[in-house]
């Protein structure tokens, strides 16, 4: 059950004395960072995660949560065996908080403490890393600077952050429903992709490279192993996409990726030997409070690296460029 906290004690102004300012209405003032680590303890779903993200303890962030519980009166969280799930005081905290921390970040940058093209927070997903060269010349070329904080992650963590206010803009592969709201937007087709001199078996079981996290590829590539009643089984486990990528070309086994991603030397698998995919969905996606009218011509440049598909094909459908 939620536990309810009597709130600290209102400052009274002696009215003999003093004259109220007219912004004055006798409330309690919240700090922003108690709202950035409870915004960041419900995207991530951890204390561990948020106090790594701001470079701070476990027992630093229990005690941020627990100042932002006294102030507004109850508890925001509370842990299940399942996880951790807002109460109904945290629910409505929660919309009020990222309201509050947009217009926090509007004020810094409107009134130039900050500018959002000379520090951009930029996500890109852990495949996509080799792009970083291409990514930094863009942002020097666009900006006249290389200015950019790159987060590499997987597209889930991505959009995490980017709801969270970690991120301005990021590119990422999700499912449509995820992507809603995309500055712009295309397809990807998924593919099946082997070493080459590994076989795979009419009928076999088949060995399967994924990522706990249980990503857009991960999740395409059991679904239509399970439509096609085909065996299979998880040989290789890896956050990092790299060390997946590396287990593919050991012919540990197979794993699904976007076909313009796929590396050397690893091969797409031929058609009819494993199930078919059918397509996902990359794009770009921002804030929700951010202009990205302002960031126009990199939210451009970054389409242009990332969007290896030609155009004429019809899979590019853009939102707002």
């Amino acid at each position: 059950m939620a536990k309810t906290r009597s709130r600290r004690p209102y400052v009274v102004f002696d009215a003999e004395k003093h004259s109220k300012p007219k912004f004055w209405h006798g409330t309690v003032n919240i700090p922003t960072d108690l709202l950035r680590t409870f915004v960041a303890v419900h995207e991530l779903g951890s204390f561990t995660k948020a106090a790594q993200l701001f470079d701070l303890t476990q027992p630093a962030v229990s005690s941020q949560m627990k100042k932002l519980e006294n102030v507004l009166g109850g508890d925001l969280i509370e842990k299940k065996s399942s996880g951790m799930n807002l109460t109904a005081r945290g629910d409505q905290a929660l919309k009020f908080a990222r309201r509050m921390l947009a217009i926090n970040d509007e004020l810094v940058v409107a009134c130039g403490a900050q500018n959002p093209l000379h520090g951009i927070r930029l996500g890109i997903p852990n495949i996509s890393a080799e792009a970083l060269r291409k990514v930094i010349g863009a942002f020097r070329k666009k900006t006249g600077h290389g200015r950019v904080k790159i987060c590499c992650d997987h597209s889930i963590g991505l959009l995490q952050s980017i709801r969270s206010g970690y991120l301005d803009l990021a590119f990422v592969f999700a499912d449509e429903a995820d992507m809603a709201g995309a500055v712009t937007s295309w397809s990807e087709d998924l593919v099946w992709v082997r070493a080459p001199d590994f076989v795979l078996a009419p009928g076999e079981v088949v060995p399967l490279i994924s990522s706990p996290n249980w990503l857009v590829p991960d999740r395409r590539a059991t679904e239509a192993l399970d439509r096609a009643k085909r065996p299979y089984e998880i040989v290789f486990s890896a956050f990092d996409g790299s060390s997946r990528i590396a287990a593919v070309g050991a012919a540990v086994g197979c794993m699904v990726m976007p076909r313009s991603h796929v590396p050397p030397p690893l091969v797409i698998e031929d058609g009819g030997v494993l199930p078919e995919l059918g397509p996902t969905i990359a794009g770009i996606v921002t804030r929700e409070d951010l202009d990205a009218g302002e960031l126009r011509p990199i939210i451009a440049a970054l389409k242009a690296i990332f969007c290896r598909k030609s155009i004429s094909e019809g899979a590019l459908r853009s939102t707002s460029l």
